[in-house]
């Protein structure tokens, strides 16, 4: 009888007890999915190229007397030259001498031509006469057109002269720094001494090694890419991807990707290391979430959603990746409340109160 009223009393107690006692509330803090404009993003590094580097040689032989723009201004290693510029002189005196040369015997087989001409035509008038025979109308003949041919040969005598002449103004082929001077003033030049070494840096050319993976999200002229060159850490590029080489190695499954650099001022040079940022999987307008609200669970990603004071477990269909933002594809919407911190004391269905900002 005892243990039967002490058995009652405590169940009454409990009973009680459970009456009064509140319901326990766990302290969150919640967020909701954002509109975003979010991108796959693969980072490399790299270094920048000259667009082109071109040994400059003379085309004839001669002294060099000056290596210097028509300024004034001395040819060396870090100068500016553009397309056409003179850069370099060799010695024209002997080269006029032979255009001279050259016009002269030009204008000496023009004469004779004329002179065969005017034969040939007296020929041809006693032949019509009949004081002159058939083979003396074929000497005068023959006798104009190897006049014909020596003033053909002498022209282009002339303009050989007058190129060789031209040629002893060494010019730049295209706009670019001097990166090396291999002659001075004095030195003796052949078609084999190079002169100069020119680099075209505006633009320069990046190249990042890309995982074969990645080959199939990227589009040449259209895959944006963030630069930030070493030498400038605190500025950024904005580049695509303007060339994709055709062929993955083998060795390292990766494919060569290009970039172009705009250099008008030569900020950059060829040898410069650049990190890139290249997104990859671009998604327009997409519903978003931070990487704290989900856990993962087995192979399911889920979030809790807050609905009318308590927790909902919900499964989310993840898309790509930026940072420390997902996609969401499936599973939420704008106007979703989901928790950020305070998962791990959280069970489905458990009342919550949302934390507020001092």
């Amino acid at each position: 009888m005892k243990k039967l009223t002490l058995a009652i009393a405590l169940l009454v107690t409990a009973t009680v007890f459970a009456e009064e006692s509140p319901e326990r509330s766990y302290i969150i803090r919640v967020t909701q999915p954002e509109r975003a404009t979010i991108a796959e993003t693969v980072v490399k590094t790299g270094f920048m190229e000259a667009m082109a580097i071109v040994d400059i040689f003379p085309k004839i032989s001669g002294r060099l007397i000056t290596t210097t723009l028509t300024n004034g201004t001395d040819v060396t290693e870090g100068t500016r030259v553009h397309g056409g510029d003179v850069i370099g002189r060799i010695d024209p005196r002997d080269y006029q001498a032979n255009l001279e040369a050259a016009e002269a015997k030009r204008a000496h087989a023009e004469a004779t031509l004329e002179d065969a001409r005017k034969e040939f035509a007296r020929t041809e008038a006693l032949l019509e006469d009949g004081t002159a025979t058939e083979q003396e109308a074929d000497r005068t003949k023959a006798a104009l057109l190897r006049a014909e041919a020596t003033l053909k040969e002498t022209e282009t005598r002339v303009v050989l002269a007058r190129i060789d002449l031209e040629e002893t103004e060494i010019r730049a082929p295209i706009d670019g720094y001097i990166s090396s001077k291999h002659a001075y003033t004095g030195a003796m030049l052949t078609p084999s001494t190079p002169v100069f070494t020119l680099m075209k840096m505006d633009p320069l050319r990046l190249f990042f090694d890309l995982p074969t993976t990645a080959f199939a999200k990227i589009k040449r002229g259209i895959t944006p890419v963030t630069i930030t060159v070493d030498a400038y850490p605190s500025e950024t590029l904005n580049s695509v991807i303007c060339n994709i080489h055709p062929a993955a190695s083998a060795a390292t499954r990766t494919v060569k990707v290009e970039m172009h650099i705009e250099n008008p001022d030569g900020k950059y040079l060829p040898g410069m290391y650049a990190r890139g940022e290249i997104a990859l999987n671009r998604r327009e307008d997409v519903l978003t979430i931070p990487r704290d609200c989900i856990i993962q669970v087995l192979d399911r990603h889920v979030v809790y959603k807050v609905v009318d004071g308590r927790v909902v477990t919900t499964d989310v269909e993840l898309g790509i990746r930026q940072d420390d933002r997902y996609e969401v594809r499936a599973g939420l919407t704008d106007d979703d409340v989901i928790v950020t911190m305070g998962h791990h004391r959280l069970t489905d269905g458990v009342s919550v109160r949302i934390e507020t900002e001092n």
